[in-house]
């Protein structure tokens, strides 16, 4: 989650790009995944604009806070992601 004033204005995406690159160019990770509560639709978003694709939902996932929600799976495999940078 950002700082309200940073919001908007691409900082999530630029940073995960960046981490995705290092990742599997510098690391070898052959598929990244990122979890995304179902209601943190800017979450989902940056998922999109990076060109993941939702693998399915933990339905009623307990996270560290106790509260259960949804949960979407999204990943890219290495491959797509150089295809697509």
């Amino acid at each position: 989650m950002l700082e309200p004033s940073a919001a908007g204005r691409g900082l999530a995406t630029r940073t995960a790009r960046v981490i995705i690159d290092w990742a599997i160019q510098e690391r070898g990770i052959h598929r990244v995944g990122w979890l995304v509560a179902s209601p943190n639709h800017a979450g989902i978003a940056v998922t999109r604009r990076l060109g993941m694709t939702e693998d399915g939902v933990l339905w009623e996932f307990c996270p560290p806070r106790g509260q259960r929600l949804d949960v979407e799976v999204w990943s890219v495999p290495a491959p797509e992601w150089r295809a697509g940078s």
